[in-house]
């Protein structure tokens, strides 16, 4: 009779609920699911604000050119970001509301130290803003000049072109490796 007891108060526990393993492997999964959600949110976020970034760079080079007539004279990548003259960096400075344009926030912090993380398409330089026919990349992201370096926008990068267009692309503009 014991065991029959026994064996009755075994099957009622089990029939009452969830055993302790069982919740944790539920609450486990459920972590998972809301950490991987998290992360996909806050890189759609990042991608979001770095074509802000850009639209605003491009939006400063347009005053930049009303005011003198052609795009600055810029270097591919400068020496010192944060000082040359040739820097993108220094020349919207006067146009530009907000700091930090310069700086993808998807990028590593140690490529944020830089104060730049775009490279720049020197045949626009001395040029106009709008030319006739196809719009010409402008900006890049500086991931794009190395196969070893991922690309911060879940594999794609950022293209700024010279119609103001911003386009999240998988490969570099063609030409980037010849300049």
């Amino acid at each position: 009779m014991s065991e029959t007891v026994f064996r009755s108060k075994k099957r009622r526990s089990a029939e009452r609920g969830f055993t302790l393993v069982e919740l944790l492997v539920v609450l486990l999964i459920l972590a998972g699911t809301v950490l991987t959600v998290t992360h996909q949110l806050h890189q759609r976020r990042l991608t979001r604000s770095c074509a802000e970034q850009l639209w605003h760079i491009y939006t400063a080079l347009e005053m930049y050119e009303i005011d003198r007539g052609t795009l600055p004279r810029l270097a591919f990548f400068p020496n010192d970001p944060k000082q040359d003259a040739d820097s993108l960096v220094t020349v919207i400075q006067p146009y530009a509301a907000v700091e930090g344009l310069t700086v993808c926030p998807a990028v590593p912090a140690s490529q944020r130290a830089l104060g730049l993380t775009y490279v720049w398409n020197v045949e626009n330089n001395g040029r106009k803003l709008h030319p006739p026919g196809v719009p010409r990349w402008m900006l890049v992201e500086i991931n794009a000049l190395s196969e070893s370096v991922p690309p911060p926008h879940q594999g794609r990068y950022h293209i700024l072109y010279t119609d103001g267009q911003v386009e999240l692309s998988k490969s570099p503009p063609p030409d980037l490796r010849r300049l």
